[in-house]
């Protein structure tokens, strides 16, 4: 007979077998069951015998985890913009030119998350993004007349024809007056562009005309090209526009100071293609070199292998991408959506840069792309991602809710183990002193603050005096806990032998009594985290919290209260109210089995 000892279920095999309902493999023994055990075993024992508590601990860490580790390799974009992909739903694929027209494609151009094609049967396509601006793209229109060229602004359309007429569609808002062509160009038009709710188009005479939304309209300053000049090409980028004439001089129509105002004097008469990104103007001239102008920045360093061999240039929001005279490319400058990190490719016959994503067009019909895909979770009202933001908010909100929640247990431990502990007039100041800041509405009060200290402060002072406010007003019920804890503990027998031997009163409170009633003390402090979170969130979504651009769950749902929002919006709220709710939830759960698993009563003994 085989009698070896039985082999003890591992404590993480318990735990995967209580997490999925099964349980432990067999119950103690009677002998072991009335085994003295060390207290903290016995809690972790009762603690992770409740599946409530497994899948709140799971729930709490793997965001906390996320919130930590995501925005490490996906920073969110704190400063720029993206307006013309804001309020974009999830997707993704908004380089995906469709299969159908593949090797079809007579003319294409790029916006900031969709695109648009001329195929060579005279039709126009468009794909990518759909939000409440850009939500008529998908509707081109239809003409017999044969279409010489497509652009695609931030949230708007526009074709021209071989006989000089333009159509225009796209963002349906009227006030913006994209439709309102100017009936004497039609007819006429040789090119044209579409901007920032803004066009415009050059006509035969070589003249220029603009149409759009008035104030956009202010950034093309015309009486900036000379009356004697005959345009022939035009850019924009989402400020202004550029013009070259046929005598290769450039003039930007901005009337403002800004740097890419300034075209090289050296260059001028010499330029054959150029480009505009959003601070910065690049130009190839007529010996393939290529000249970049304006902001300092990573858009500067043209890289020196393409000097001298440059064919096309075209620009996006922050980068430049070239076409080489051997059927090569190069891209550089901003690589946030990786948007320069450009495929070794070659037999590419031209290019086309949206936004932040590229399209290389090759010799046997296939289409290379490269950058900005799209956004998981959708963008915000700024076309900020809520995908980085949102983990990047949960950073900052579990900082406020966990450094607010050390403040205040700091405050209540010492004051309440002084009270508890000594007792007498002590007590009875601490008690009243509770008593009072406890009185405080806590909600007006925090406003008052951050109202009048917030501005003073920046930033970071708001987010600093969150932490406090929060600390400082909601200390009173861990100070009560702890003294009626400790007023009970200070008659025990090991407090009254350790008297006896002389060891000092604060040892005594910190040393002895502490570690006995900490496992109270770490139960309150857990549900004060998500009551601190919540109220954090309360106060930013209110708009006297965190502010923007820094993201945190409250202000992201600020937005929410506009029925716009709730109705047509919904990935705007409901991604960082779910974020916030799992971790409240989760905090919760494991606070209440903390408490159940502390509680010998709980534990039916």
């Amino acid at each position: 007979m085989n009698d070896k000892p039985k082999k003890r279920p591992s404590f993480f095999g318990n735990v995967i077998r209580t997490m999925f309902g099964r349980g432990t493999v067999e119950g103690l023994s009677l002998l072991e069951e009335e085994m003295v055990q060390s207290p903290g075993k016995t809690i972790m024992r009762e603690f992770f015998r409740r599946k409530l508590t497994i899948i709140g601990l799971i729930g709490f860490f793997s965001l906390f985890l996320a919130s930590m580790i995501i925005p490490i390799f996906i920073p969110p974009n704190l400063v720029d913009y993206d307006l013309g992909n804001r309020s974009s739903p999830p997707f993704w694929g908004m380089m995906r030119v469709p299969r159908a027209v593949r090797g079809n494609i007579r003319y294409m151009d790029a916006g900031p998350g969709f695109g648009v094609v001329v195929t060579n049967d005279n039709e126009i396509v468009t794909w990518g993004v759909r939000n409440r601006y850009t939500h008529d793209l998908r509707y081109p229109p239809v003409t017999d007349r044969v279409i010489a060229g497509v652009s695609a602004g931030h949230s708007h359309m526009l074709a021209y024809t071989e006989c000089g007429h333009v159509y225009v569609w796209g963002d349906p808002n009227v006030a913006f007056n994209l439709a309102a062509i100017p009936p004497a160009i039609q007819g006429y038009v040789v090119t044209a562009r579409a901007g920032f709710r803004t066009s415009i188009a050059i006509t035969a005479d070589g003249r220029l005309h603009t149409w759009g939304n008035t104030p956009a309209l202010t950034h093309f300053s015309l009486p900036r090209f000379p009356a004697h000049a005959h345009a022939a090409n035009v850019e924009v980028n989402w400020l202004t526009a550029g013009v070259l004439c046929t005598e290769g001089h450039l003039y930007v129509l901005i009337p403002s100071p800004r740097e890419f105002r300034y075209v090289p004097d050296e260059i001028q008469g010499r330029i054959v293609d150029f480009t505009f990104t959003g601070d910065n103007g690049a130009a190839i001239l007529d010996d393939g070199t290529v000249v970049v102008w304006g902001l300092a920045g990573p858009a500067m360093a043209v890289p020196a292998y393409a000097q001298g061999r440059a064919v096309q240039i075209d620009g996006g929001n922050d980068h430049f991408t070239l076409l080489l005279d051997d059927g090569t490319i190069s891209s550089w400058g901003g690589n946030r959506h990786n948007q320069a990190s450009f495929p070794n490719i070659s037999n590419v016959e031209s290019i086309v840069v949206g936004a932040y994503h590229n399209y290389a067009f090759r010799s046997d019909g296939s289409i290379s792309t490269w950058g900005h895909n799209g956004n998981l979770l959708g963008t915000d009202q700024m076309g900020r991602d809520i995908f980085s933001r949102i983990w990047y908010a949960g950073r900052v909100s579990m900082l406020v809710g966990a450094i607010s929640v050390v403040i205040a247990a700091i405050i209540g431990i010492s004051l309440g183990s002084i009270g508890g502990y000594y007792a007498g007039k002590a007590d009875m100041f601490i008690m009243r002193l509770g008593e009072a800041v406890g009185a405080i509405p806590f909600l007006p009060i925090a406003i008052i603050l951050q109202w009048r200290f917030g501005q003073i402060f920046g930033q970071t002072g708001r987010l600093i005096l969150i932490m406090v406010v929060l600390g400082v007003l909601t200390w009173p019920g861990t100070m009560r806990l702890v003294r009626a804890t400790i007023l009970q503990a200070r008659e025990s027998e090991y407090v009254i032998a350790a008297r006896a031997l002389g060891v000092r009163q604060t040892k005594i409170i910190f040393r002895h009594i502490m570690p006995n009633i900490i496992s109270i003390v770490i139960v309150q402090l857990t549900l004060m985290l998500a009551g601190a979170m919540l109220t954090e969130t309360t106060l930013s979504f209110l708009g006297f919290g965190v502010q923007e651009p820094l993201p945190t769950w409250g202000n992201m749902l600020t937005g929410s209260n506009s029925s716009i929002v709730l109705r047509e919006q919904w990935w705007r709220w409901v991604f960082p109210a779910l974020a916030l709710v799992t971790t409240a939830v989760s905090i919760n759960l494991i606070g209440d089995g903390l408490r159940e698993a502390t509680d010998p009563k709980a534990q039916g003994r």
